[in-house]
């Protein structure tokens, strides 16, 4: 979805346009810190993030309308929040990350009602479960380990313990869950990039993600389906030998592996996609899937790794025990990367509770629309 600006000006009144899905990091200075009170004019509990909107006044008494940008109602909801958690006509003080162009725009960090009830921005990723003794691998009848959930259960797999695909022989690489490094200077490390490879992931850290397509509502294909906030699920079916793979990361995206030694498609004969085309076997008890035929228009990692129509996945699944599903992938692209190299990272069962959906997805307000001080935004039709 893409970022709309529209700049005008009415005499001294300062606009505040709505924005859509973008990359907090990019639009957002997170090296800044501002903290400001005012009276709500308005809530809006919408995907892709919640907006409030608050009359602020100033030392001469002029007023502006702020808006401040919190996550997405699903997360907001796993901190506490509730849509009528704020009402309009209230008294509030927010605290968050200020527009990089200058605009009375914030990423909120943290929100104080006036009877002293505070709201903090979400963590980017689902609380880990404290554990105790580490029950067994749940299987079929023909001893598979079970990779999605019993019959009557509910769950899902979620909190990776690797936020990007980094080359196993890159040692410690620091970046945040986005995949953006701490430093720059660290980019040759993580994968053995031809140099036209190089640059461009030097360059999508450069603009912090900001042309990540995920952000136009594109599917986290490839491994970062395994990195994606909100988690994957399952979809086993023995007896038709496939497995579905369902993200919970965005607009119902799935992908099917074929079980049972089905051959992949020559090239010439298939058309690429975001998903490409997976078979897959049990080797012992560990899922191996062989998958190519990927198009070129996503990232197939958090922080913006590049790949090409050659890339193909050697991918290995295992449940070592109940509560840890472990991936690992040789990622062989020779038209990106000078040799074949691979990766590996865990997540963690979330028992107990139904995987919900992330919906990126256009919304009415992502028009530009205009709201000068003190006014409230119209109600969507």
């Amino acid at each position: 979805m893409s970022v709309f600006r529209v700049a005008l000006a009415f005499g001294a009144l300062a606009a505040i346009p709505l924005f859509a899905h973008h990359e907090p990091r990019a639009e957002f200075d997170e090296q800044k810190s501002v903290k400001l009170r005012g009276i709500v004019t308005r809530f809006e509990w919408d995907n892709p993030h919640a907006l409030l909107y608050v009359d602020v006044t100033d030392k001469s008494g002029d007023i502006a309308n702020w808006a401040i940008e919190w996550a997405s109602p699903l997360d907001l909801r796993k901190a506490g929040w509730t849509r009528d958690a704020v009402q309009v006509g209230e008294a509030v003080t927010f605290e968050g990350w200020p527009a990089r162009d200058g605009s009375k725009f914030v990423s909120g960090r943290s929100l104080l009602l006036a009877g002293g009830k505070r709201f903090a921005e979400p963590r980017d990723r689902e609380a880990a479960q404290s554990r105790g003794s580490a029950k067994p691998t749940p299987r079929w009848p023909d001893g598979h380990p079970r990779l999605g959930v019993m019959p009557g259960e509910t769950g899902y797999w979620a909190n990776p313990s690797a936020s990007s695909l980094v080359d196993s022989t890159a040692g410690k690489i620091r970046m945040d869950e986005n995949g953006l490094l701490a430093n720059l200077a660290d980019a040759g490390k993580v994968a053995p990039f031809q140099p036209w490879a190089k640059g461009l992931y030097e360059y999508r850290q450069s603009t912090l993600l900001k042309d990540d397509p995920m952000l136009s509502c594109l599917p986290p294909a490839g491994p970062r389906m395994f990195q994606a906030a909100h988690g994957v699920q399952f979809l086993e079916q023995p007896e038709r030998k496939r497995i579905f793979v369902m993200s919970g990361g965005g607009n119902r995206n799935w992908r099917l592996i074929n079980l049972g030694g089905r051959a992949l498609p020559h090239s010439e004969d298939v058309t690429p996609t975001y998903w490409g085309y997976s078979s897959g076997h049990w080797d012992g008890d560990t899922l191996v899937v062989e998958s190519d035929a990927f198009n070129e228009r996503f990232w197939f990692s958090n922080g913006g790794l590049p790949h090409t129509e050659t890339l193909h996945l050697t991918e290995r699944f295992s449940r070592p025990d109940f509560d840890t599903l472990r991936y690992e992938v040789l990622v062989n692209d020779p038209g990106t990367y000078t040799r074949p190299w691979s990766s590996a990272w865990t997540l963690h069962w979330v028992a107990d509770v139904d995987i919900q959906e992330y919906f990126c997805q256009d919304d009415p307000k992502d028009e530009p629309h205009m709201v000068g001080p003190g006014e409230a935004l119209p109600a969507h039709k």
